[in-house]
């Protein structure tokens, strides 16, 4: 596995997080506390742009299946899809302060079908060519270590670095459309990268006229019998499903709870990114030995089980003294949240490779990848829509331009109760999902002692 295909594939991570992050960490505050949309009508336009989003996966996987050209199947789409997905964060915090009424919201649903467009066009090819990177157990364990550098550097930009600008540059509409310019720049230049850096393997990278590609066979029945058949995949997504829909009900909590709750300032928000960020880099080398000590899937399960007590956790914050102990809890979540993504993206692949050994599985890293995105994007809606509408309950108030205003005593509940005990409860459920995971181990030396583990049961479960 070559060095700048490693480079290649973290950089991508860092432009899909980067992308990611600072919409689903700021774009909902921004329509409620800038723009003055009411919470329950900005929590609906979130949900329902997630639902197209999650609806255009499969298609879109089933797309850069069948794709041929002679950069290959799914690599033309991360250069498109990055500058389309700059594109498109430009257009959701640089709304024409003209608008008002119908028009702004109007403006607002067209940006987030744009994003959710263009971050489905990137995102999707890029997870499915991971697995055309290398098949080997402890490459492609240490090439998603890269994936996680990458998602942390991302994460950092996104919800660090962008709420420490937000902070010295105002947190008003200006300001956050100089930061949404910032971070377009680099979104656009990640994925320029990554499309140049990364290369399909032989066989991988289907040309015009090239009779063995069987991704021209590619069609959505195929896809289906292949998501049916694969067990493991279906396991990891119901772990997903859970897992996700506490983790955006917890991140879309964070940034209300900063000023809410601990009346403190986005330099705070930024201080838990950047510790949570370091940790989860830091975190790679345990979770690492820990998958090739104990199998992927007890790694995973056991960041699972953690997480529901960092999230348990966050509802012991005192707010008269947030300090140190929002860093604190920031940096064992970075060490949760290292564990979960480097287990799933890592557990993805070898769930690809299964559905290689049948017949009806070739080519369909595309559809795989669209599934597992769809799930990711589905809950993101699910916990956003949660969190829209127990704000809506408890009597969350919009405001223009920072909403300094002080919120009734029922919303600083409802935001800790979203923030953390929920969160905690999903996590709890996801662990339990897990425990079906079953793989059959891949016929070669390099796997075959390694994927043992993700047979075993856990102690005191039975076959």
């Amino acid at each position: 596995m070559k060095k700048s295909a490693m480079f290649g594939w973290g950089i991508g991570s860092f432009t899909s997080s980067a992308l990611v992050g600072a919409v689903g960490l700021l774009h909902l505050r921004f329509m409620t506390d800038s723009l003055g949309i009411a919470m329950g009508l900005a929590g609906l336009l979130v949900v329902l742009s997630k639902l197209y989003d999650a609806a255009l996966d499969p298609v879109m996987g089933v797309i850069s299946d069948r794709t041929r050209t002679r950069f290959g199947r799914h690599r033309p789409y991360l250069l498109g899809g990055g500058v389309l997905s700059a594109i498109s964060l430009i257009m959701l915090f640089n709304v024409p302060e003209s608008l008002s009424g119908g028009g702004l919201i109007a403006f607002a649903s067209i940006s987030l079908l744009v994003f959710s467009t263009a971050y489905t066009m990137f995102r999707i090819p890029y997870l499915a060519i991971g697995r055309s990177i290398t098949q080997d157990f402890n490459e492609r364990s240490r090439l998603m270590t890269f994936s996680v550098y990458g998602s942390s550097l991302g994460g950092l930009a996104a919800t660090s670095a962008a709420p420490f600008l937000l902070s010295t540059m105002g947190s008003d509409r200006a300001g956050h459309g100089l930061v949404a310019w910032i971070l377009a720049a680099m979104i656009a230049t990640g994925g320029t990268i990554t499309f140049l850096l990364i290369r399909e393997s032989e066989g991988e990278t289907d040309k015009p006229g090239n009779a063995s590609g069987s991704g021209d066979h590619t069609s959505f029945r195929t896809a289906w019998a292949t998501l049916r058949a694969n067990r493991p995949f279906q396991s990891l997504m119901a772990f997903k499903v859970t897992m996700f829909a506490g983790l955006t009900l917890h991140i879309s909590a964070v940034p209300y709870f900063t000023r809410h709750v601990l009346n403190a300032t986005d330099v705070s928000l930024s201080s838990i990114f950047l510790t949570q960020t370091i940790a989860m880099m830091l975190s790679q080398i345990g979770w690492v030995w820990m998958a090739r000590r104990f199998g992927r899937r007890n790694a995973l399960m056991a960041a699972a089980f953690m997480q529901a007590i960092v999230m348990f956790s966050w509802s012991l914050v005192p707010a008269a003294s947030p300090s140190p102990w929002i860093q604190i809890i920031g940096g064992f979540s970075g060490i949760c949240s290292g564990g979960i993504f480097f287990g799933l993206y890592t557990v993805l692949t070898d769930t690809m490779d299964y559905s290689r050994r049948s017949a009806s599985g070739e080519g369909s890293e595309g559809i795989l990848a669209g599934v597992f995105v769809m799930v990711e994007k589905a809950t993101a809606a699910f916990g956003t829509f949660i969190f829209s509408a127990i704000m809506s309950m408890v009597g969350f108030v919009s405001a223009h331009d920072a909403g300094a205003g002080a919120q009734p005593a029922g919303v600083i509940m409802g935001i800790t109760v979203a923030l953390s005990i929920l969160p905690a409860i999903a996590a709890l459920l996801a662990c339990l999902f897990l425990r079906s995971y079953r793989l059959q181990p891949v016929e070669t030396a390099t796997t075959r002692r390694s994927e043992r583990h993700d047979e075993a049961p856990l102690a005191g479960q039975t076959p």
